[in-house]
This record gives structure tokens, sequence and C-alpha cells, in this order.
């Protein structure tokens, strides 16, 4: 037997044969821990071969085999050989307690018990272990810690000898620990270490020292010696040396006559001119690159201020340059120099330059001097600018780009910041450009595009904020409004300008454009929000129909965001598991067996949070991602259903199907090539279709159906009762399942209504040799009056919500 608490208590083993006794000592100590029993010394040793004991009390006198005996097998068994033990005896003589305190009991209890002593001996024994199990886990951690110490640490007595090292390895000295103990400090130090230290018996206050641990070895190891006397007073009592690595600094010491003699050389052999000053901007160092650009040889500008060695002026103004070396001392830091700088004594005798100085430090960090380092830029400034248009402006229009735009546009916030006037970015994408370029070639497209870019610029005045980020998208930027009326004067022009005809090399071409308007500070907080939203705006325009502006709102922006995760997390196979499908169970409620399962996708995103698909779904089906995301939703459905299958559990597995998936061309063959690849009984797998799925295209509709029972799958028809719910085209296809909308049965049990229309659609159903579930069961009174109706097979929260595979596996032992 063992007894339980809550809270993880120590266990204590009672041995004794008698019940009587048993008792009386579990009612003595348990609430001081585990309690487990025997009544024989074989019982004993089995529960110790078993189980970890914190204390074992054990009867001398038993039958068969005594205390004795249990106590010595006990104690040679692995992990019990410190098991405290406290013997029980109804003898009052000495010698039975002086025999088992000689074999090494903890204690003595003498019958009859006395529950209170029992208690004290007993909470003393626990107290003991836990405060030696302290104890040891303190020198424990005291041992680790002088180990892990990346540092020498030894303990010698008075006369040199060692007592204590944590080298166990030999790392410091070539000598582990074990070796040295006992070793003297002459034989562990290099000699010429131990030459180098004074009297050890007369130390009488802490003395350092750097010395090489390994003189002999390629690889250097030093060292800094610290020793300290125990006891200041009493050199006798011994000393500590403690011993951190100090290499890498000694080493850089070492070679800093090397570097300085390499730097020299460096700065004299490099293709930039260098030029050091002290503190008062006085040349110290030129070197050779440095005397030809300037002219000065350095032995001349040795002392010259850096203003007559490098005189510096605006290429442009020829305004004089204050020179960089003066600002990196005056602010002790990196200064660069000024754009369009020259070096030169005049505008038509100059060298374009650029670079950067900075301040010398010593080890202190204190500035010593300057230095600046700079070269020719005449020919890359040249061509800096003509790179800088093309870089900043768009090939095939020559307007700005997206660059030119968000350096514009950050310009014309920061204006209007505290101020009442406004920015606005409208921008503007050509509707279904991409099939322009399709029917009349990429060179006509770009003839298009160049007409309207001419267009606007000329007819909107914009004079340098009409942008074109890429592709058939325009912006334009409108600044130091001081109203968000004067935008739709700009729009209003705007559509004005797409209502005529665009010609190129005799193709004439009607194109409308969708614009999105963003206004700071209205709407936006910085240029990326601007940006941002005024996107979200146009895809609101695209969404609505396209041929017409929106302006930006906070359900736009947050629809947008989610458009753009949602891409992401469709963008490849593997970032698809962040899709996951749960199963609904649908119940016969007359036997309680699970018939089947609903296969429901949840999307947790980077936050680890679930998004619900009344949010996601939408946005997928409005842009297309509803084709892969349904694709994966069907091949991991068909995959569980297919592992249940193999484990013996033929749940059909029903998996909702858009109108999108469902116009798909491809959504045949993808049907087929996953149940295929999932070896699944197609007969496992039902298609949930909608009735605006049917009503849509109704002969389409029924070809797919038909294609989709030769593949072997089954068709239900959900939500029905909400959409058009005619029996003139539900008659004509082959279904297998009505499922009753859960809006009717919600209110079912209030509502006369719902209740008629429930029991219509069962008697539809049965009429039409249908199989019918209701669907948002919640309670046990929809159960009881949906089986009454003659409608067993449910679905909904009174059952289970969706839930995760191995959660439906484990509740309904799947597995």
């Amino acid at each position: 037997m063992m007894f339980h608490s809550d809270t993880v208590k120590p266990s204590i083993l009672i041995t004794d044969d008698s019940p009587s006794i048993l008792k009386i000592l579990n009612e003595s100590i348990k609430d001081l821990a585990t309690i487990f029993f025997a009544t024989s010394g074989r019982d004993a040793i089995s529960i110790a071969q078993q189980d970890s004991l914190d204390l074992i009390i054990l009867d001398i006198e038993m039958p068969e085999m005594d205390g004795y005996e249990t106590y010595q097998q006990i104690r040679a068994l692995p992990g019990h050989e410190d098991t405290p033990v406290i013997f029980i005896t109804s003898h009052n003589d000495g010698d039975h307690e002086l025999k088992t305190l000689e074999m090494g009991a903890a204690d003595y209890i003498s019958k009859p018990i006395d529950i209170a002593i029992t208690k004290a001996r007993v909470n003393t024994q626990l107290t003991l272990q836990r405060q030696s199990a302290r104890i040891q886990k303190n020198a424990d951690d005291i041992t680790h810690l002088m180990h892990a110490l990346p540092a020498f640490v030894a303990y010698w007595d008075g006369d040199g000898h060692n007592i204590y090292c944590n080298d166990i390895k030999g790392h410091w000295f070539n000598t582990a620990a074990t070796q040295m103990l006992g070793q003297h400090i002459s034989e562990v130090l290099p000699a010429q270490a131990y030459r180098d230290l004074s009297n050890l018996n007369s130390l009488q206050k802490t003395f350092s020292m750097d010395i090489d641990c390994h003189p002999l070895d390629e690889a250097p190891l030093i060292g800094q010696l610290k020793i300290v006397p125990r006891d200041s007073d009493n050199p006798e009592q011994g000393f500590l040396t403690l011993i951190h690595d100090i290499t890498a600094r000694k080493l850089a010491e070492q070679s800093l006559i090397d570097e300085k003699e390499r730097m020299r050389v460096t700065l004299s052999s490099i293709g930039d001119a260098v030029i050091a000053t002290d503190t008062k901007g006085l040349v110290t160092f030129l070197n050779p690159i440095a005397e030809e650009m300037t002219g000065w040889s350095f032995h001349n500008a040795l002392g010259q201020t850096i203003e007559t060695v490098m005189p510096l002026f605006d290429a442009d103004s020829g305004a004089p340059y204050k020179n960089p070396i003066r600002l990196a001392l005056k602010e002790e830091r990196i200064v660069g120099m000024a754009l369009n700088c020259c070096l030169g004594s005049s505008q038509t005798k100059c060298i374009s330059v650029e670079d950067s100085a900075a301040p010398i430090r010593n080890h202190e960090g204190k500035v010593t001097g300057a230095i600046i380092v700079f070269h020719d830029v005449s020919e890359a400034r040249a061509m800096a600018i003509k790179m800088t248009h093309l870089a900043q402006h768009d090939p095939l229009t020559d307007l700005p780009n997206r660059l030119l735009l968000r350096d514009r546009a950050q310009q014309a916030i920061n204006k209007a910041r505290g101020r009442p006037q406004k920015v606005a970015m409208i921008m503007i994408d050509l509707d279904d450009f991409k099939g322009v370029n399709e029917l009349v070639g990429h060179e006509v497209g770009d003839m298009i595009l160049q007409q309207i870019a001419y267009e606007l610029q000329v007819d909107l005045s914009l004079d340098g904020n009409l942008f074109r980020p890429g592709g058939d998208e325009f912006l334009i930027l409108l600044s130091d409004l001081n109203s968000s009326i004067e935008v739709t004067r700009h729009i209003h022009l705007i559509e004005k300008i797409f209502n005529s005809q665009w010609e190129a090399r005799g193709e004439k071409l009607k194109i409308s454009a969708s614009i999105g308007v963003s206004i700071y500070p209205e709407d936006s907080r910085d240029l990326d929000e601007l940006y941002r939203h005024s996107e979200s705006a146009l895809f609101s325009a695209k969404a609505a129909g396209k041929n017409q502006y929106s302006f930006y709102n906070d359900q736009l922006e947050k629809k947008l965001q989610l458009k753009h995760q949602l891409e992401k997390a469709l963008s490849s196979k593997n970032d698809r598991q962040c899709f996951e499908i749960h199963y609904q169970p649908k119940v016969n409620t007359n036997t309680q067996q699970i018939l089947g399962v609903e296969a429901l996708v949840r999307w947790r995103n980077h936050d680890n949070q679930l998004i619900s698909p009344c949010d996601f779904i939408p946005i997928a089906e409005e842009t297309g991602l509803i084709i892969p995301l349904g694709e994966h939703i069907l091949y991991q459905a068909c995959s569980q259903a297919a592992r249940w299958q193999q484990r013996g559990h033929q749940l059909s597995v029903a998996i909702n199907v858009s109108t999108v998936q469902f116009e798909d061309k491809h959504f045949i063959d993808t049907v087929k090539s996953v149940i295929e690849s999932t070896d699944v009984n197609p007969n496992l797998i039902e298609i949930e279709l909608t009735e605006s799925v049917l009503a849509k295209n109704i002969e389409h509709a029924k070809q797919l159906i038909h294609d989709l029972k030769e593949i072997g799958v089954n068709i239900a028809l959900d939500d029905f009762g909400t959409g058009y719910s005619s029996l003139s085209y539900i008659k004509d296809f082959p279904l297998d399942t009505l499922k009753i909308d859960q809006s009717f049965v919600k209110n079912m049990l209030h509502d006369a209504t719902n209740l008629t229309i429930i029991a219509a659609i069962i008697q539809m159903a049965n009429g039409l040799k249908l199989s019918v579930v209701a669907e948002g069961v919640e309670s046990e009174e929809h159960a009881e009056k949906l089986s009454e109706m003659g409608c067993p097979i449910m679905q909904g929260y009174f059952y289970s919500r969706p839930i995760p595979e191995a959660e439906l596996t484990e509740k309904y032992q799947l597995s």
C-alpha cells in the first residue's frame, strides 16, 4: 500500500507483521511522508528494490526473516546503502538497542508505541536527511563553481605544500589537481617564476606578479599570479594563490611596437591620402599620396596648419569649407567631408575629394590629435550624378521612382508636421493592364504608359510630384493642402484623363484606373503609414469592382495586413504548416457513436494566436489564395482519414469547398490526385457545397458533381435552408447529405417557424433518400427534439467543439 498527498513528501517504508502496529505507526507519521507498508521482510525487500526510500521503520521480530536479516539485505541493495533505519521491538533490555545501533541503525523505538515520541524520532531523521542533502548540495555547488572558474586557485600550507587545487585537468602547469596534492610550490611553478618570489614564509600582505606558465611550450599561457596569506599575522597558516589568464593582453603589448611600424608602412603604401595633426591642427604626418595631392612635401608641411596644407571649398560657390579635422578635434568624433567638397587653390584648379576625419586617442581615451583620410573622386562624382538620376528615375517615363518618392514625401511630411497643412498620397493602378500587354504586346504597352505619364504630368501640373514606382502603377504626392477636399479635384482630373482613349501604333485602347488615397496627418502618422494606407485604399477600390477611387480607413489596413500575412503563409508548403486542421465530430445520438467529422481550418499566426476562418477565408477567396489553401486542407484531411482507416476506423471526413475552388479548372484533378496520393477510400471523403455554389451555374455544377461521384466521394449540401432551397434543381443533383443550418437549430425550441422549417427539411431529405445532419446542436434539449423529429445525426458544441486530431483521437479512442 502507498499513501499519496498533493505535495511532494518523503517516502517511508513501515515493516511489521502486526496490522495494529502498522496502523498506530501510520497514524503517528502519516502527515510527514508518503507511507509504504510491508508485513514481512521479503515484502520490505521487494518494495525497497522498486522504490527510492527516505526512511525505513523495521520490526526486529518477524516470522521467516527477522528485522536484522531484512536490514542487511536492504542495505545491500543499490541506492539503499545509506538509507536510515529505525528498529522497533517489544524488548526493553539494552542488548537489542545496542545491537541495532552497532549495526548502523539510525534510531530505536520500543513497544508499546508512543505516538508523540515516534513522530518526533521520525521527524528528526527526516530533518537530518534534508539537512544532509542541503549540505551535500552546497558542497557540490561550491566544488562545481571552483572547477568552472576560468582561473587557477590553490591553497598551500605554511611550508608551501599544496593542500587544494581546482585545476582538475592540469591546464595551467600540466599538473592535475590530484597530482599536485602535497607537492611543494617550487615543483609546480616554473623555475624562473619561483626564483622571482620572495621568502614565502615572510609574506604578510597580498603580492602579485606576471608569470609564464608554459615557458617551454609553443602556445604561450601567461598569467597574473596573486598570493594572498590566509592570516597576515600568522604566515604559518599558509596562503592562497590565484592566477587569471592575461595572455591576450601580454601578446597585445608585445606586438605594439611591430604594429606601429606596420601602420607606418601601411599608411605610406595605401592609395588614399592621409594627413595627421596634433590637437592644435598642426600637421604631424603626410603620406606620399597626400604629398602628391596637396603639393606639399612632408618636410615642408610639418608644423603647418591643416588649412594651409589642405585648403577646402565648395565646388559650385567657391565658399571655403571648414576642415573636418577641426570639428573632429572639437567634438571628438568622426566627421565626414561636406558634399561637393574640393581640394585646391581655386575653382578652376581643384580636385573633388571625399572621406572623413577622426580623433586619435591614447590608451586613456584622451584625444592627442586627429587624422584625415581622403581620395580623388572627380570622375566618380561625375558618374555618380548620372547614376543618381538613373537610380531615382524610371527609365521608361523618366518620372521619379520609389526611391525619390520616399525622399520627397518625407520632406513634405516634415514640412507639414506641426502646421495646419496636409499631405496626400494618391496611388493609381491601371486596371487589368497585364491583359493589355498580352493583347497588343509590351512595346505598345510601354508606349501607352509613356502617354499616361505625360498626360498626368501636364494636365495635373504636378511639377515633379508624379512618380512611377513600377509596373502599371503611378503615384501622386500633394503637399501644402489646406483641406482634404482639394484632393478630390485632382481625382476628378485623373478620372477625366482616363475617360479618353489611348492610341499607339494604330491600336486604340480604353484603360480604366483604380485610385487609393491616404492623407497625413488625418489617417497616417508617418511616411510608411501614408504609403501603406494609400495601398490599402487602392486594394479596397479594386475589390469594389475597379475603375473607382477609395479613401483609407482602419478596416482596410487590417484587411491588407492580413492579406500580406496570408500570402506569406501560403508561399511554400513548409509555411503552410501554420494552417491547422481541427475536426468536429458528427454523432449518432441514438447510439452515441461518432460517424464522421468535419475538417475545419484554423490559422496559427506568428504570435501563436489562432485566427478565425471568418477573418481570413473571405480574403483568401477574394485574392485566389483559397486555391492553394483548399488543396492543403484537402490533403491534410484525406491523409488523416487514411490514417484512421488504417487503424480500422471507417470515419467519413467532410471538407468544405468554396465557389472559387469549385470553379477552378484544376479542381477535379486536384481531388483525384490527393485521393490517389493519400491512398484513402474515396467513400470516406465528403465534399460540402453550399446552395450558392450549385445555383451559380447549374449545368456546370451538375457536371462537376458527376465527376466527383465518378471519383467515389460523397456530396453534402451545407447550410441548407439559408440559400435558394429550390427543389427544381436540387432534385437533379446526385447529393448524399443535407445539412440543416445552425441558424434554424439555435432557436428551434423557442421559434415555431424554425421548428417547422427543420421538420420540412427532414421530411424532404427522407423523400429524396438523403442523409440529414443537424448543425449547431448546443444542448441536450436540441438533441432530444431533433432525434424525436427523425434526425439522429448531429454536430455541435453539445458533443464537441472543433478540436485537433490528437485530442479527437484520444476522446473517441481512435488510436
